[in-house]
């Protein structure tokens, strides 16, 4: 019997395009692993984003910078207090006695949809509104209207062993803003987030991931940061190959890639 090959899916409302990044480096060494990763991996990222390079901590980054979304490096259950969470907290609650704002915002997403769990590698999309009666307007010095909530780690703790994490959050999140851009063009949905209606993400601020008390080193951040991007715009401009995988597309590139990006550090 022939063997039949199928039509791969097509989705026009998607678009290869990935969002303006902020990517905010208070070392300098991380700003030039993350250049080197782009002209080592993916020379041609910045046909695809823009990315703005900010070598300062959160609570220096300039007032008239603005972003629709912000990444939280996070741990599975979305307690924002230690390292850029802490920063996160501190810029985001409405005032000095309630710090836990933007905690109970992400608990309470992820309670509803992980049941409080939220595993390493994912992506979870947090809306910064005030949808609790009594909810006092939070500071919101860049107009973001999202929290991406990307774990690294289940608890804080070294996740050297966990190698490819960074390139699973990545992935998750380009996913989870893919998923929800389409959702909100398919709803015809107003740009205004501020009555309640979503907004597309076209934006957003991170930092490198687990890079603190994650322990990754920077080298292999970046590179597992770039080649996510790298990959995933791959995926949306060749879904012939992307949605009917074969373990040789796998293997002969995509798979030694990234395993590259560990090998050699010990674990």
């Amino acid at each position: 019997m022939a063997s039949q090959t199928s039509t791969p899916p097509s989705n026009p409302t998607t678009t290869s395009k990935l969002p303006n990044i902020h990517l905010l480096c208070m070392q300098a060494s991380s700003a030039q692993a993350f250049h080197t990763a782009v002209a080592t991996h993916f020379p041609t990222l910045s046909s695809h984003t823009t990315i703005t390079h900010h070598e300062c901590s959160l609570k220096f980054l300039p007032k008239h910078i603005t972003f629709t979304a912000i990444v939280s490096p996070a741990n599975s259950y979305a307690r924002l207090d230690g390292a850029f969470d802490d920063a996160l907290a501190r810029a985001y609650m409405p005032n000095k006695e309630d710090y836990g704002w933007i905690t109970r915002k992400a608990q309470a997403v992820v309670y509803r949809e992980h049941r409080g769990f939220a595993p390493p590698g994912t992506c979870t999309i947090i809306r910064l509104d005030h949808s609790q009666p009594g909810d006092a307007p939070s500071k919101n010095p860049w107009k973001s209207s999202y929290l991406l909530l990307c774990p690294t780690m289940r608890v804080p703790q070294n996740v050297t062993w966990d190698r490819e994490v960074v390139y699973e959050c990545i992935w998750s999140l380009l996913c989870a803003v893919d998923r929800h851009n389409r959702a909100v063009r398919g709803n015809s949905s107003s740009s205004s987030s501020s009555s309640g209606i979503e907004t597309e993400i076209t934006s957003l601020l991170m930092t490198p991931l687990a890079t603190g008390v994650g322990g990754v080193s920077e080298k292999r951040w970046a590179e597992q940061c770039v080649l996510a991007m790298k990959h995933w715009v791959e995926a949306v401009e060749h879904p012939e190959v992307w949605a009917q995988t074969e373990w040789r597309d796998v293997r002969e590139k995509r798979d030694g890639e990234i395993k590259a990006t560990w090998r050699g550090e010990g674990r």
